[in-house]
Parts: structure tokens; sequence; C-alpha cells
């Protein structure tokens, strides 16, 4: 959030944004928020005066404008031929440490053949529905880091099924301009609907009277993964795409991520760990 508002700072209610410690992100919101009866010490308005919970604001209003506006730029086409090198990314964090871990992996066996990570500190706080601004600066660089550009990308996120059609998959694609796709195992919005024709063993979910995603129960899962469209690929061939990167659970390169995301963190845990015990 702290580098959007440095590029927005005229952002309505901006200046009540702060930091964990109390700290205004922007350098000028302090005689505003004294104006306001907002007293600040040492440069910090007080934890008690710190919500826990996001009331509306215009920031947030900004940003949903934004991601609805960006929507109608979301191609729902192939826009090539069939992927053999499918990418995935996923973000984990250890408090405001992110660990982005970008990999890429054969169609034909599933083996990994490309991996890129990276430590990030994300800047903009955890709020539903407003995923992308926390994880993209992240994502872009991991993905970045790979070795060739990606042919598809899935996403740990929502796509098209998002309040805005515009979730996390939308924004990486269209920001990177790369076939991507939002695999998520939780429902964000939508309802089940026998309209059209669903491919086999899938149930379609419907938002705003549209087909925009699907509900797939994988092998060595109970419950389903929700696949949408994220940017340049239709809906069948998204699902086709994470249906052949699936072995169980969850497509094999957002799995890798995962677990090389979760040993990055263990690791340097341990690493302070260690440092501490010698001091």
């Amino acid at each position: 959030m702290a580098t959007w508002l440095s590029v927005h700072p005229d952002t309505s209610g901006a200046h009540r944004v702060v930091r964990a410690d109390g700290r205004p992100v922007l350098a000028s919101a302090s005689p505003e928020l004294e104006r306001e009866g907002i007293p600040l010490l040492r440069g910090r308005v007080s934890s008690e005066r710190i919500l826990d919970v996001f009331e509306p604001v215009g920031l947030l209003s900004a940003l949903r404008e934004e991601q609805r506006m960006l929507s109608d730029r979301v191609v729902e086409q192939d826009m090539g031929p069939q992927f053999e090198r499918i990418a995935g990314v996923d973000a984990g964090y250890d408090g405001d440490a992110m660990y982005v871990v970008a990999t890429c992996v054969d169609r034909k066996d599933l083996n990994p053949i490309d991996i890129a990570a990276v430590r990030h500190h994300a800047e903009f706080p955890y709020v539903p529905t407003y995923l992308a601004y926390r994880e993209f600066p992240g994502i872009e660089a991991a993905v970045r880091r790979l070795n060739r550009r990606p042919e598809v990308l899935l996403v740990d996120g929502h796509g098209r099924l998002h309040p805005a059609l515009f979730g996390i998959a939308c924004y990486v694609g269209l920001r990177l301009d790369i076939p991507t796709i939002g695999v998520a195992k939780h429902p964000l919005v939508g309802r089940v609907t026998k309209r059209g024709h669903s491919p086999s063993g899938v149930t379609a979910i419907e938002f705003r009277g549209q087909v925009r995603g699907y509900a797939w129960i994988p092998p060595g899962r109970e419950r389903p993964n929700f696949v949408s469209v994220g940017h340049r690929i239709s809906l069948d061939r998204a699902l086709e795409v994470v249906r052949a990167s699936t072995l169980r659970g969850y497509p094999e390169p957002l799995k890798i991520a995962d677990r090389i995301g979760r040993e990055m963190k263990r690791n340097k845990r341990n690493e302070k760990r260690e440092k501490g015990a010698t001091r």
C-alpha cells in the first residue's frame, strides 16, 4: 500500500493509512491527522486509534474502480498453441516477509524444469479481494527470474471469480501480458449452475449471469478447486491445463512452489534462531 499511495497521494483518506507501528504512510499526513484531532506521539498514531477491520474508505473505492476498469481488458480467448511448459506461482508469508516462488514443469511428466524464488517485503496489507496489490510486486520479481518466459501461468488465487471480475490471476496476466489461470481452494463469489454444457466431472459456477469458473474435485482431495480465467485463455482451456498439471490435490507447479516457499521460510527462521543462540 505504501508504494501505491506514494504514486496516488491525493487519494481520499490516504492520510489516515498508517503502518503497523503507527507511522503514517504519507510524510504529509501528520498535520492533517492533528487537524482531525488524532495526536501523534513521536510521529506515531496511538495503537488505540488503529482499526483492526477496514471500513469503506476512498483508497479501497479507488482500487475497486481500477479493478472494474481493467477487467474490461481481460481476454477470455486462447492466444496460442497447446502449452508444453506450465508454470505456477505461489506466495507465502512470515509476517510482512513474503516468500514468492515461480516454478515451471514439463507437461509430459510434470517434472520441474525451471524454478525462481524471491523474498519480498509486503507493502500492502492483506485485504480480501485486493490481494493483487499485496502480492504482484513479488510475483513479478519471481516470474521475471525464470530462465524462460512462461507459456501459461497458474496463480494461487481467483481470476474472473471475483467481485470486480478481476482477481489476482487477471491482474498478473494483464500486467505481465501472459496467459494466466486462477486456481483457488475456496470460493469467493458465484453459485452453482446447470446452465449450458459443462465438461465431464466439473460443476459450473455462475456469476453475474455468466459461467465464470469451474469447480473440480481432483484426485486426493475431497473439496473442489475453483478454476477461472485470468487472461488470454478460455475457461475450457484453463480447466484442461489445470487437469493436465494435477496429479493429486493441487496442480504440480503450485504444489512445488508452495513447498519451496515453506522451506525458505523455515530456513530463515532457523537462521534467526542460530544467530540468536550465538549472541
